[in-house]
């Protein structure tokens, strides 16, 4: 009787030993992520010019100038990235960033009195203005940024914050104002304002909130809205040398300076998990 006492201790001894680990057993983490993301970027107003002028004709005795004013206004682009977490503790991870920002803008030309005519033909300051009035600009930053990124929950749905800086090369020009012209058979570019300093390099900054959903073992998709913050080149006033740009021998240059824009985005991402870490059993 005192030996099937003691085997069933021991049986019962066992069952909870092997039952106590499945219960105090936490999930495994991951630890370096990788994610392909795509998503949308949005803006506002960048820089208006309420008034600039144009050089049109000389009438003998005096030059004569059109004049219009200006804008670039931010609109809907793309943006693709690609990041690398990783997470030495359950819930604060090292993030590097590097990305593409879709940056276009849409011009606006608006005449603030008529066009000076020169000759039969359309005045070539017309024929720009048109040109520009609602054109599409492409414009672009590509960024390499670094931060960090604070999980909430260690497994399953992870809410997340993240922020972010580092620098970016800015492609197109988001100064210059010019478009084509037709004068006499020919044609050429007219420039309203030239940017013969285009600025190519800038900082940026990132701070979003978003959510990873488990997809399979080793998988996860991410959901983020963030604000792109960046520093971009725009015209602070008007371009004034006209005497010089009347004789030819230069394009108007305005002054230029740089203007923090928030730039609201979207993205859809996809994690691969590389690497995880095995759960504490107890």
């Amino acid at each position: 009787m005192r030996d099937l006492r003691g085997a069933a201790a021991i049986l019962c001894g066992l069952a909870v030993a092997g039952a106590a680990p499945l219960r105090a057993q936490t999930p495994d983490q991951p630890n370096l992520i990788f994610t392909i993301s795509g998503g949308l970027t949005t803006g506002k107003t960048l820089w208006t010019l309420p008034r600039q002028l144009a050089y049109a004709t000389t009438n003998g005795v005096q030059n004569l100038w059109d004049s219009m004013a200006l804008g670039r206004d931010m609109r809907p682009g793309f943006l693709a990235t690609l990041t690398a977490t990783y997470f030495r503790s359950p819930n604060i991870g090292y993030t590097l960033e590097a990305g593409f920002f879709g940056l276009e803008t849409k011009a606006s030309c608006r005449p603030l009195a008529p066009f000076i005519p020169v000759g039969p033909s359309t005045s070539p300051n017309q024929q720009v203005c048109t040109y520009l009035d609602g054109q599409g600009i492409p414009g672009d930053a590509v960024g390499l940024l670094a931060g960090l990124t604070f999980r909430a929950t260690k497994g399953g749905v992870q809410p997340y914050l993240r922020i972010s800086g580092g620098g970016a090369i800015i492609g197109s020009s988001f100064v210059e104002m010019a478009g084509p012209t037709i004068v006499a058979g020919n044609e050429t570019v007219t420039y309203f304002l030239a940017d013969q300093h285009h600025k190519e390099l800038t900082w940026m900054a990132s701070v979003g909130a978003g959510v990873m959903l488990p997809l399979a073992p080793g998988y996860q998709l991410r959901l983020e809205a963030r604000d792109v913050i960046v520093s971009l080149p725009y015209p602070t006033g008007p371009a004034m040398d006209t005497a010089a740009v009347a004789a030819g021998s230069q394009v108007p240059q305005p002054p230029v300076g740089s203007k923090v824009v928030l730039v609201p985005t979207f993205s859809v991402g996809f994690d691969i998990v590389l690497e995880r870490r095995r759960g504490h059993r107890y």
